[in-house]
């Protein structure tokens, strides 16, 4: 599941995914992707964290308190890159964390490293 309000950069990384092979929904903020869990559990979960409303840490720390999601592999997919930010996502939950603007190689290696 991809999770971030700039729709073009949720559709570009989702269209990334589904040529990897994942099987990919992406949702544009944090309400949405709990209403999509509620449906559909998804292995990896890639969170924006500057989102209205509901950010990516809020939807990281739900998503590791519900029973069906405590182990999805979730993924900090930010512009953010300071160590503040990296701080709160571990504390949020966060797996690993990737710089978004990367290349699509190094973020499907991150990922099928976690993944196995």
């Amino acid at each position: 599941m991809v999770v971030d309000d700039y729709r073009p950069g949720a559709e570009a990384v989702s269209a990334s995914l589904a040529v990897a092979g994942y099987e990919v929904r992406f949702v544009l903020d944090g309400l949405a992707a709990l209403q999509t869990v509620s449906a559909w559990v998804p292995e990896i979960a890639l969170l924006d964290i500057n989102m209205p409303g509901m950010d990516g840490y809020a939807v990281a720390q739900h998503l590791r308190r519900e029973f069906l999601t405590q182990h999805t592999i979730i993924v900090a997919f930010t512009a953010l890159d300071e160590p503040t930010a990296r701080l709160s996502g571990v504390a949020s939950g966060f797996d690993a964390y990737c710089q978004k603007g990367a290349a699509p190689g190094p973020l499907l290696c991150l990922l099928e490293t976690l993944a196995h």
